[in-house]
């Protein structure tokens, strides 16, 4: 067999060597392949021997095979990644617009479920206030709700009451209730007004008590009409602010209605137990008060006794001074009553000129003594109306209760029964009812 030396080198060169080149070069595996290829065509031909045109063909294919393939290779590969960076770039874009959807939709979900966070605790607000005619519980309700708040640090609710004064409604322990009653004392614009107003603690027009320099505080006013009902003070995050303020102007409305109607149904409940033109109990709120008194006597195995007194004369006076004095001594002498009266007295008008007393005390003595002093006090401070002096004097029947003794309507009977006694013996005296036939015990102090 005849081996052709300078052949086998040409395939060698000629043939593997560019393709190894176009290896190297473009990195392609399939120019690996090509140069596999005409080395299997070298060894061949070493082994089977050839010449002339066959090794002309082969020279040229191999130089052929170097030069062009690995360019065809890299023409293609060049396709190959052009094509796959346009799609990796459309699939980020796509992955990019997908993510900013996905936090989107998270971003729509919390908001959502932020609002119907909202939804439900005004919901259950609405209820507290149709339900509950207690201004307490009401605002208690809505510290609550303002305490969970997502951006709240704290917050603090104060009641306005009837005489002017502020109380503590609600409190998380944030803030100091009395810090911020003297800041609503110095600042009487700040509790006049009618719109949520915000405050930093590096304000020259407010210094916040108890705040760092530069927090935050939304004073929400609840008022109705010209009154100021309450007042609350809510620390927030700066970037919570706008939705905060928002939140909090619907909620203080929706408080403020059922604030209101609170107070109107404490109005009628006090119209309903007390006496508008003295301040006595009314006759229906006196005996839930009697019954009481008498279930603790009983309870305890203590005495109690039980008055009607009237104003001697009293129709006289009227047509003498008219309506309106006589309007001006039931006032007087309820105001008489409450100056001397201590916690175990209590005032009730029946009606007319007729008052009636609770009196928690031991003995008759006591009860007589007590008498006495009011008589001295009505008859040494008559009643004043412009140059004129109104004197009167009172009568009273007095019964006594002890545990063994008769019920309610006959403590009252006995009561009326003495008071009609007193007025037949001369008015201006108080008398104790006794079982027929018991002595008498004073001129002005009779017992019957």
């Amino acid at each position: 067999m005849r081996i052709d030396i300078g052949l086998t080198h040409a395939l060698l060169f000629w043939g593997t060597v560019p393709v190894l080149w176009g290896c190297v070069l473009y990195r392609d595996a399939r120019c690996f392949f090509v140069a596999g290829v005409f080395s299997f065509l070298a060894v061949m031909h070493a082994s089977l021997g050839g010449g002339g045109a066959v090794d002309l063909a082969i020279h040229l294919a191999a130089y052929g095979a170097g030069v062009l393939v690995p360019l065809f290779f890299r023409r293609a590969q060049t396709q190959i990644e052009r094509e796959f960076s346009r799609r990796r770039t459309a699939l980020l874009d796509q992955r990019a617009k997908a993510a900013q959807r996905h936090e989107a939709v998270l971003k729509e979900k919390n908001a959502l479920q932020d609002d119907l966070e909202r939804l439900q605790n005004r919901f259950a607000l609405v209820q507290v206030m149709a339900t509950k005619l207690e201004a307490g519980e009401i605002l208690q309700t809505l510290g609550h709700m303002w305490k969970k708040r997502t951006g709240v640090k704290g917050c603090l609710i104060l009641r306005k009451q009837l005489n002017g004064n502020w109380s503590t409604a609600f409190t998380d322990g944030h803030f100091n209730a009395q810090d911020w009653v003297r800041v609503l004392a110095s600042y009487p614009s700040i509790a006049r007004s009618r719109n949520i107003r915000r405050y930093t603690g590096s304000s020259r027009q407010l210094v916040l008590p108890g705040q760092p320099f530069g927090s935050t505080c939304l004073l929400v006013p609840f008022n109705w009409d010209k009154d100021i009902l309450a007042m609350g003070i809510v620390e927030v995050e700066p970037q919570r602010l706008q939705d905060s303020t928002e939140g909090f102007n619907i909620e203080r409305k929706l408080v403020s209605i059922g604030l209101r109607r609170a107070d109107l149904y404490d109005l009628m409940t006090e119209r309903s137990r007390f006496d508008a033109l003295t301040g006595a109990f009314l006759r229906r709120s006196l005996t839930e008060r009697l019954e009481d008194a008498l279930r603790k006597s009983h309870r305890y195995n203590t005495p109690m006794f039980f008055a009607l007194m009237d104003i001697d004369h009293f129709k006289t006076l009227n047509d003498r001074w008219g309506h309106l004095v006589g309007d001006k001594v039931l006032i007087h002498l309820a105001h008489v009553i409450r100056r001397l009266a201590h916690p175990g007295i209590t005032l009730g008008r029946f009606g007319g000129d007729e008052f009636a007393l609770i009196l928690e005390m031991e003995t008759v003595t006591e009860v007589f003594t007590w008498f006495e002093r009011l008589r001295q006090a009505v008859a040494e401070s008559p009643l004043r109306d412009r140059e004129a002096m109104i004197r009167y004097t009172l009568s009273a029947g007095v019964s006594a209760y002890m545990p063994d003794r008769p019920p309610l309507s006959e403590l009252m009977a006995q009561a009326d029964h003495a008071l009609y006694q007193a007025k037949k013996m001369g008015r201006d005296r108080v008398v104790l009812w006794k079982a027929p036939g018991s002595p008498s015990s004073s001129r002005k102090t009779v017992s019957v």
